[in-house]
């Protein structure tokens, strides 16, 4: 058996029977599923660094499948065509949380959205639009930076243009104003953040690290409570 502990992530104590087999996590915690593409998963580094059990899921994972888990994160460059939408809109509605973390822009659907968003340009600098957010907790002014590198720091290859009055603006792109960067939504009975944010630099800088634990902080948080 394996213990996992770290801040409000919790603990949890895994059994895994052998090698390769399924690790779940005991009925009075949540299940966290990724979905990731080619290129890696922002939030299997976060989540490991913790020691907090997660398991890689398909995109077109049945819709009755997607009700196992109290958080899903669709991961890092993905292409949000490729997900089975309606299903995953379903979950949400039903009661889950849904993180969507730097989708790709080339591919950008909006099947899985309850409400209206479109794919906006790269983000080198974001502004926070409220100190108070839990996202935002230990963060000495109202920047966010520096979260990647590419000829420059950067926060992310995305922002998102026009949300519907629905969503709730947590950072905007530091430019384009009416751009949002990290948002959130509720949806039925679930909730979902997105956030256009890469985290290269979580474990190297000191916000990508801050934003990177808030933000799984804030997410199992939300799940727990839905879980209850």
């Amino acid at each position: 058996m394996l213990c996992l502990t770290l801040t409000t992530l919790a603990l949890t104590c895994l059994e895994c029977p052998q090698p390769g087999a399924e690790c779940r996590a005991p009925s009075a915690e949540i299940r966290i599923g990724i979905v990731k593409g080619t290129l890696g998963s922002f939030a299997s580094t976060i989540l490991t660094s913790h020691q907090t059990a997660f398991e890689l899921i398909t995109p077109k994972v049945p819709g009755d499948s997607l009700a196992n888990y109290g958080l899903i994160v669709i991961d890092n460059l993905f292409r949000l065509q490729d997900i089975n939408g309606a299903a995953f809109k379903t979950y949400v509605e039903n009661g889950g949380v849904l993180l969507v973390l730097n989708p790709k822009a080339d591919g950008f659907s909006r099947t899985w959205a309850p409400y209206d968003i479109f794919i906006g340009e790269y983000t080198i600098e974001a502004r926070i639009n409220n100190r108070k957010h839990p996202l935002f907790s230990g963060f000495p002014d109202d920047k966010v930076t520096d979260l990647a590198d590419s000829n420059g720091p950067f926060v992310g290859n995305c922002s998102f243009a026009e949300p519907g009055k629905e969503w709730t603006i947590l950072a905007r792109h530091s430019k384009k104003k009416k751009n949002a960067v990290i948002l959130e939504a509720g949806f039925g009975r679930g909730h979902l953040i997105l956030a256009c944010t890469r985290f290269d630099n979580y474990n190297a800088k000191p916000t990508a690290t801050r934003l990177g634990d808030n933000l799984f902080n804030y997410a199992v948080g939300l799940a727990k409570a839905r879980n209850r």
